[in-house]
This record gives structure tokens, C-alpha cells and sequence, in this order.
């Protein structure tokens, strides 16, 4: 029962993703960095309520791959959510992500996880010559698939997500960059900044820190919404 505890479990790697993701930051600035870039000088445009749609399945398909028996049940079909970013004309902003995509996101996501434990409970029978099908095998062993579910939604949930992709802080834009900070107390670091386009309605990033939000997703489209 080893590569069941893995697959259910496998939803704490999404976590510890997705929390890394939440955490990560434009990076602090220093005096001088503030002094040099004070909120006045932001470059006009950037200014109202955006979405990007973030897509994560090829990022987590990857970290999957990397335990042979979890690469070999369980590769994602999709993996995504709707990010909203709100840039305030005081120099701060907020990023969360959709409640409803989010929900959508890991309901998706249980449905994979469905497919890929039964798959591996078949291989299970016939490799100890059981002639069960997966309901009988899990009725023998005292659980139910909703139960392995169940299991999973205690581990980790939509709420979980909207939770950890939760960031706000202040913001700089100017000669294509982006730079964010992770605390409104905090003033943004152009050194530590995305590289960023904005042409009308729509903001590209192509590039960033390691440590970025966005990182091994570029590029990200944001589409001004209000």
C-alpha cells in the first residue's frame, strides 16, 4: 500500500509548491534602491485590476517524474488557476488567486488523483493474482475511493490554495520592469524585478529572479479587467 500513500500524499508536493510560490518575492530594496525609485516616478498604465490564467501542469508533471512509481500513475492532465493582481496609484498592489478557479483547479485535480490510484489498484491485483475488481480490493481493505478523496481534501484544498497564492505588498514599474515587494511596509527592489511589457490593455512577463513567483511559467499575461 506504499504507492497509495504516495499518491494521496503526492497533494503535499502541490502544497509545497504552491506555498513556495506564495512566499516568493520581488525581493527587499535597499535605502538606496528606495531613494532612487521613490512612488512618483512609476511609469503611467500600470495602474487598476488584472488576470492572468497560470498554467502548472507541466511545472508539477515534472516534479512528479522525479519518483519513478508516482511518474508512472499519475501524470496531470491540467493544473491551473486564475490569478488577480490589483495595482493601486499609491504604489501598493495585491495578488490572490480566484476563489472559483482555485476550486475548480483541485477538483480537477481529485479526479486525476481517482484515475491514477485506480490504475495503480489494478496493477495491484494482478500482480498478487487477485481476481477483484478495485471496489472489491478496497472493500477488503476497509476503505472506499471517496474515502482516499475525503483524505486528500484534508490534506490540502481549494482554500489552501487561495490561501498560499495570497501576496501583497508595493510595487514599481518603470523602463520595463516590475519589481514587487512582499510587505506594504516594504519599498520594491528594481534589482530584483521582472522584466515586463506593457502594451495597452495587456502586461507581459518574460523573465524574473529564480526565486520568482512566476518562475518556469514565462511568459505570463496579465489582461487589465476593470
Amino acid at each position: 500500500m506504499k504507492t497509495i500513500v504516495s499518491l494521496i500524499f503526492c497533494a503535499l508536493l502541490l502544497a509545497a509548491l504552491l506555498v513556495g510560490c506564495g512566499s516568493a518575492s520581488g525581493g527587499e530594496s535597499s535605502p538606496e534602491a528606495s531613494a532612487e525609485a521613490p512612488a512618483e516616478t512609476q511609469e503611467p498604465g500600470i495602474a487598476g485590476t488584472w488576470t492572468a490564467d497560470l498554467d502548472l501542469t507541466d511545472t508539477l508533471n515534472r516534479a512528479l517524474a522525479g519518483d519513478e512509481e508516482l511518474g508512472r500513475y499519475l501524470t496531470l492532465d491540467s493544473f491551473g488557476f486564475e490569478l488577480l493582481a490589483c495595482f493601486e496609484e499609491d504604489g501598493t498592489y495585491s495578488m490572490q488567486c480566484d476563489k472559483r478557479s482555485a476550486q475548480a483547479a483541485v477538483a480537477d485535480l481529485k479526479e486525476q488523483m481517482k484515475v491514477a490510484l485506480t490504475r495503480y489498484l489494478e496493477d495491484l491485483a494482478k500482480e498478487s493474482g487477485l481476481d477483484l475488481t478495485v471496489e472489491e480490493l478496497l472493500t477488503k481493505a476497509g476503505i472506499t475511493m471517496d474515502d482516499l478523496m475525503a483524505e486528500m481534501d484534508e490534506i490540502y484544498s481549494a482554500e489552501d490554495l487561495v490561501r498560499d497564492m495570497d501576496k501583497e505588498g508595493r510595487y514599481l514599474f518603470e523602463d520595463g520592469r516590475l519589481a514587487l515587494s512582499d510587505d506594504p511596509e516594504k519599498e520594491a527592489d528594481l534589482s530584483a524585478a521582472y522584466t515586463a511589457v506593457l502594451e495597452g490593455d495587456t502586461l507581459t512577463l518574460t523573465a524574473g529572479g529564480e526565486d520568482s513567483l512566476f518562475s518556469d511559467l514565462y511568459p505570463v499575461v496579465f489582461y487589465r479587467s476593470d
